[in-house]
């Protein structure tokens, strides 16, 4: 007969390696997998340890289904995605002033009431 000290540790263990299988990495997975087994080979499982370790299991595994097929993409192949500089701001029709609510004629970066520019100075 296994003591009942050794059989809460290993539980302690099997727990640890229910949260494993949440991982990124499929061989940090695995592991937490094999954590399982001494807990399941030392004793029968109580009602309530069959509950809490069987939900973290089908926890994991819709975690681990979700995210492969909705995982977001990755940049594309071949290095960084390469960022497109900002368009140059329209100053071909009047603007309002966000700093004084004033009005910036066409054609000007600042605003004539206050100074507040567009262009980083």
């Amino acid at each position: 007969m296994i003591e009942p000290g050794l059989v809460h540790a290993l539980l302690f263990v099997a727990v640890a390696g229910v949260f494993l299988l949440f991982a990124r990495d499929w061989s940090v997975r695995v592991v937490g997998a094999f954590l399982i087994v001494p807990r399941a080979v030392a004793a029968p499982f109580t009602d309530g340890e069959v509950i809490v370790l069987g939900s973290g299991v089908v926890a994991a595994v819709f975690h681990v289904v979700y995210g492969s097929l909705y995982a977001p993409a990755g940049p594309s192949e071949g290095g960084a995605e390469t960022l497109t500089p900002p368009e140059a701001d329209d100053t071909s029709e009047p603007a309002a002033c966000v700093a004084c609510r004033g009005s910036i004629p066409a054609g000007a970066d600042t605003c004539p009431a206050c100074g507040w520019s567009y262009t980083a100075r």
